[in-house]
C-alpha cells in the first residue's frame, strides 16, 4: 500500500477561518492572532502570608467587573463593587457587610443590586435596595425596576421606577435585646343578631 497524504500536510491547527465561518484555532499556549484589547485577569493562588483579594485605602476587598466583560450569575461582596461592563444576575452584600456598588456610564445591571450604598451613573433594571443606606442617580443614569432606600439623591436621572423609602434593618442583636411582650388570647363572642332587625351580622 502507497501513502496517499499530502507531503505538506501540516498537522498543526489551521489559523484561518473555515468556509463555514468557524473561529480559527490556535494551539494552547500560543498568542491569540491580531490585536486583542485588554483581557480580565484573574487572580492566582495566594502567596504565602499574603490573601489574593485586592483591597482598598479603608482595607476592604473590593472587586470590579471591566468594560467590556460580560459577567452572568449572582455574587456576594465583602467590600467595593464596580460596574464598568455588564452584569446579568444580582449582586448582594454579604451578611453583616456594609458595601459600596458603583455603576459606572458604561455598566449595565440587569438583576438586583443589595448594599448599603448604591451609586448609579450606568443602567439598571431590577430592584435596587438600599435598605438603611443610601442611593445616588445620577444624570446619565437609566433606572427601571424598584428603588429601596433610606436616603436618595437624583440628578436629572431617566427613571423609570417605583421608590420605597426604607429605615435600617433590623438586626439579629437589637431583635434580642428588645424583649417581646407576651401577648394574652382575646376572648371570642359568638355573633349575635341585631336587636331592632333580628339580623344576624
Amino acid at each position: 500500500m502507497s501513502d496517499t497524504r499530502n507531503s505538506n500536510h501540516d498537522d498543526s491547527p489551521d489559523d484561518s477561518p473555515d468556509r463555514q465561518g468557524s473561529p480559527s484555532q490556535v494551539p494552547l499556549g500560543s498568542k491569540m492572532p491580531g490585536q486583542a484589547r485588554k483581557m480580565p485577569v484573574l487572580g492566582g493562588a495566594p502567596v504565602e502570608g499574603r490573601s489574593s483579594e485586592r483591597t482598598d485605602e479603608s482595607g476592604l476587598s473590593k472587586s470590579e467587573i471591566a468594560d467590556g466583560l460580560n459577567f452572568e450569575g449572582n455574587a456576594v461582596l465583602t467590600g467595593v463593587c464596580t460596574v464598568k461592563g455588564r452584569v446579568q444576575g444580582n449582586l448582594t452584600q454579604a451578611p453583616e457587610a456594609k458595601i459600596t456598588v458603583v455603576v459606572t456610564e458604561t455598566g449595565h445591571v440587569k438583576g438586583d443590586i443589595v448594599a448599603d450604598q448604591i451609586s448609579v451613573m450606568g443602567r439598571t433594571e431590577g430592584l435596587l435596595d438600599a435598605t438603611g443606606g443610601s442611593v445616588s442617580l445620577h444624570d446619565s443614569a437609566n433606572v427601571s425596576g424598584h428603588v429601596r432606600y433610606f436616603r436618595l439623591q437624583v440628578n436629572g436621572s431617566d427613571l423609570n421606577a417605583t421608590l420605597e423609602r426604607a429605615p435600617a434593618r433590623a438586626t439579629a442583636a437589637s431583635t434580642a435585646s428588645a424583649p417581646i411582650a407576651p401577648v394574652a388570647p382575646q376572648p371570642t363572642q359568638p355573633p349575635q343578631a341585631d336587636p331592632e332587625t333580628g339580623v344576624m351580622p
